[in-house]
Parts: structure tokens; C-alpha cells; sequence
């Protein structure tokens, strides 16, 4: 596996398991949580990291460690980031206020 499918490898990883979760029950607090802080690492914006500490499970407060870990140590290109965003943004839609479920 060359270098760069490797780097592919692992943010499909560690994109793709956060969404998987999400999608288990995408109206939960968690899921919320979860979604906005996926869309905050993509996005560059404002995030309140004592969200994370209220998560229930602790397999959830991890992976977005790793998730952290890997955006700020491999990070992303472009193409990479915008597919992500949009895969995410319909779970982040749904928390909005006035959205009907």
C-alpha cells in the first residue's frame, strides 16, 4: 500500500467510524456532539471540548481524540476535507434549532 492510500486508509477510518456511530442513533445528544465536533475539525470552527467529557460512552470520548490526533498530525487536503463536511452535514442539519425530525 503506498503512502498515500495508507493516509486514505486512515481517514476513511477514522471519519467513517464517527459516522457509523452517528448513524446508530443520529437524533441522540450524542450523536449531536459527535457531528459537531466532526464538522468543527473540518470546518474550522468554534468547539467547546467539555462537550466531549459528557459523552456517555467512553469508546465515543476516544475517537474524537483520534480524530483530533489525526487532523492535527496528518490533516487533510482539500478534496478531503470538503467530502467529509459533506458527508456529515445532514447529521449536523438535524440538531440545528427550528429543524423538524
Amino acid at each position: 500500500m503506498t503512502e498515500k492510500n495508507h493516509v486514505q486508509a486512515a481517514l476513511a477510518n477514522a471519519f467513517g467510524t464517527m459516522l457509523e456511530r452517528i448513524k446508530e442513533a443520529p437524533e441522540s445528544g450524542a450523536a449531536r456532539v459527535l457531528a459537531a465536533f466532526a464538522s468543527s475539525l473540518l470546518n474550522g470552527e468554534v468547539f467547546n471540548l467539555a462537550q466531549i467529557d459528557g459523552l456517555p460512552r467512553a469508546d465515543d470520548q476516544e475517537m474524537c481524540v483520534a480524530l483530533f490526533h489525526y487532523c492535527m498530525t496528518v490533516g487533510l487536503t482539500e478534496d478531503e476535507r470538503r467530502e467529509a463536511s459533506e458527508a456529515f452535514a445532514p447529521y449536523v442539519e438535524i440538531h440545528q434549532p427550528g429543524t423538524r425530525h
